[in-house]
Parts: C-alpha cells; structure tokens; sequence
C-alpha cells in the first residue's frame, strides 16, 4: 500500500510539473511593417500592411514598448512585434521606422 502511495504521489507531481511548463513557453512573436493610418484614444492603433494593403488592428497600451519613446503619428512607418490574444493583436513593440514614402537623407 506504501508502495502505491509513492507512484501515485509522483505522478501527480509529474502531471502538475508537465501543466505548468506548458503554459511558460514562449511564443515567438509575428513582425509586420507598414504605415500607421489611425490611432484611436491609445487603445488601437491601424496599420496597413506594406506587403499587401491589408488593414489590422492592434491593441496597444501601457505595456507597449515604442522606440524611439513616443507614440507614432497616422503616416509613419513602423514594424510592430504582436501575438494573438483572445480574438485580437495585441502589439508588444512598435518600431518607429520613419515617414512612408520618405527617401533617406545622403550622408
């Protein structure tokens, strides 16, 4: 009986350890460049993808990172790292790449 004790002790345990390590393995986020078109109320920001026009939606808020530490402005370039949550993108870090359609200055 002590024997089944220990077995069933350890397996609970190794049923527990294999829930939790599931749920801490990270994500790879998505990466998407394109040009900001809105920003409503610093809760979604639009974006339409460079690649094919398409218009997505981010939740961004006061865990997003922005570099350089500002918000973007509807017209500017930027890549946002996202990951899907509960139906939605939510940006993670948003990139500000500059002005679309804004050739670099000659050095």
């Amino acid at each position: 009986m002590e024997r089944y004790k220990g077995i069933f002790i350890f397996a609970l345990m190794a049923i527990l350890f294999l829930l939790f390590t599931g749920r801490s393995i990270a994500q790879e986020k998505l990466v998407m460049v394109g040009t900001v078109k809105n920003i409503e109320t610093k809760m979604v920001m639009d974006v339409e993808n460079e690649k094919d026009k398409a218009l997505v939606s981010f939740r961004i808020g006061r865990k997003t990172v922005y570099t350089p530490r500002r918000h973007p402005i509807p017209g500017e370039k930027v890549k946002v790292e996202y990951l899907p949550h509960r139906g939605n993108f939510v940006a993670y870090t948003v990139t500000i790449l500059g002005l679309a359609g804004a050739k670099e200055s000659p050095k």
